[in-house]
């Protein structure tokens, strides 16, 4: 039992607990032979895997903290999370409650078929996709917690700063009401306390809903919506001198002057701790008939209603005791009898047949319901990814046109001021004049040729286009 608890928690479902009774001489033989000592099963599903020969092999899959494997009797494959590209999951053609699941490892892809729609495998789906997007992740599921313990909000807390997450199917699971919540959460508050029951204490107004017996008498107030309990109130034992304990059927109230505490059960155990710490009461006596419930309390109208009632069974009962079989009334034939019965019996099966049919029914369109809600979601999901995505590119496209525009707009400046340069240059060759060749020499500038500063035609005696070459 303890190694199957590696493999399917210390609270499995019916379909874990089915798949563990299908295969538990397989996972011993993989728990020796296949998993690395530090490894540490996350969940484990039942599939069948698609060979490229055609021939389907039934086995299971299993997540780890670092890989995903598919076991069967006379192989296994592993694929680490590092090298899984992508994962699609689809329904199967031939079954509605059933998934095809396929991986896509470099440029393969693996395909798994026949897993069951539950909430198991969407955990497992759930779990799959975490670790694809990031294998170092830490999770915590329904395989890996004790569920002897209650995620209250501090451990919430804990868990969120230490960076690991909690399946939504774990949350579920872990949710077992307000009786259980509240006592696992006291519990681990309280590890060796004797006693730890429900009630509350009444002075004016009701206050608190648990009762803790430990090296004293705590009063909690819990509050399961936000997963927190808050102490109310603490006594010691000597609290309790003096007072009165008055055992009802499905209640106990100890009075004293300044109010009652009220245990919805285990009354006697209260008593015996009290009379183990030495604590001085009082028992509260009736009569013989006070004993009994509807008339423990004295008030008249209690008393009515429990007189009704109990007439009421006493004439049920006198009715199926002494009453006439109608098959006996009916006739003396007894064959006709054993028709009878057999014919009722055989309806009673149809009937029984009919109604479990109907049960089927209601479960496969809820499940179906549940897949088409799930599968809205994560449509939504994808096109709000989608939009993300394209709102992403067309902000890219409009930042790289604005680069484009800047770009021509300083191309276009540089060859506006490339353009003034020129001008200026062009400008300050026409503003060049030299009076004779002398002050051409004397300023180093001959010979001048044509369309260079200070070329004139003065200048340039011979017309051949060179001014003081001579």
């Amino acid at each position: 039992m303890q190694n199957m608890q590696k493999w399917f928690g210390n609270k499995p479902t019916m379909s874990q607990s089915t798949v563990k009774s299908k295969y538990e001489k397989l996972l011993i033989h993989a728990e020796h032979n296949i998993l690395n000592l530090d490894e540490i099963i996350l969940k484990v599903i039942e599939a069948e895997f698609d060979k490229k020969s055609g021939k389907e092999v039934d086995g299971i899959l299993v997540l780890t903290n670092y890989r995903l494997l598919f076991i069967t009797k006379h192989e296994h494959r592993a694929f680490e999370y590092k090298d899984i590209n992508d994962m699609n999951i689809q329904a199967d053609e031939k079954d509605k409650n059933e998934w095809k699941l396929t991986i896509f490892v470099g440029y393969t892809s693996q395909r798994f078929d026949d897993i069951k729609k539950n909430d198991d495998t969407q955990e497992f789906l759930d779990i799959l996709e975490e670790k694809i997007l990031n294998p170092n992740i830490n999770i915590l599921t329904t395989v890996t917690h004790n569920f002897d313990y209650f995620l209250h909000a501090d451990r919430l807390n804990e868990l969120k700063e230490d960076n690991i997450k909690t399946t939504a199917f774990l949350m579920k699971r872990d949710d077992m009401g307000f009786s259980k919540n509240g006592s696992r959460l006291l519990k681990e508050k309280h590890p060796d306390a004797p006693l730890l029951i429900e009630g509350h204490y009444r002075e004016k107004d009701k206050k608190g809903n648990f009762i803790v017996v430990d090296k004293l008498v705590y009063l909690y107030e819990y509050d399961n919506e936000n997963r927190k309990a808050k102490k109310v109130f603490s006594w010691p034992f000597s609290f309790f001198n003096g007072m009165i304990i008055d055992h009802f059927a499905l209640k106990t109230e100890i009075a004293g002057d300044e109010g009652r505490l009220i245990l919805n059960n285990s009354g006697k155990k209260f008593e015996s701790l009290l009379s183990e710490e030495g604590v001085s009461f009082k028992i509260k006596t009736r009569k013989w008939y006070q004993k009994i419930l509807g008339f423990r309390s004295g008030k008249w109208w209690k008393r009515s209603i429990a007189s009704l009632t109990y007439l009421f069974i006493l004439l049920i009962a006198s009715i199926i005791i002494f009453g006439e079989d109608p098959q006996e009334t009916k006739t003396s034939k007894p064959n006709k009898n054993d028709e009878s019965v057999e014919v009722s019996s055989k309806e009673n099966e149809e009937t029984k047949k009919l109604d479990q049919e109907k049960d089927k029914k209601e479960e496969t369109a809820r499940l179906a319901e549940e897949q088409r809600k799930k599968e809205e979601a994560k449509r939504l999901a994808e096109e709000k990814q989608k939009q993300e995505e394209a709102a992403r590119l067309a902000e890219e496209q409009r930042k790289k046109e604005e680069e484009a525009k800047r770009l021509a707009e300083e191309k276009q400046k540089q060859e506006e001021a490339a353009r003034l340069a020129e001008e200026q240059r062009q400008q300050a060759a026409n503003n060049v004049f030299y009076k004779n060749c002398t002050a051409v020499r004397e300023a180093n500038a001959a010979p001048i040729h044509k369309g260079e500063p200070g070329y004139a035609k003065h200048l340039d005696r011979d017309g051949d286009g060179i001014a003081c070459d001579q």
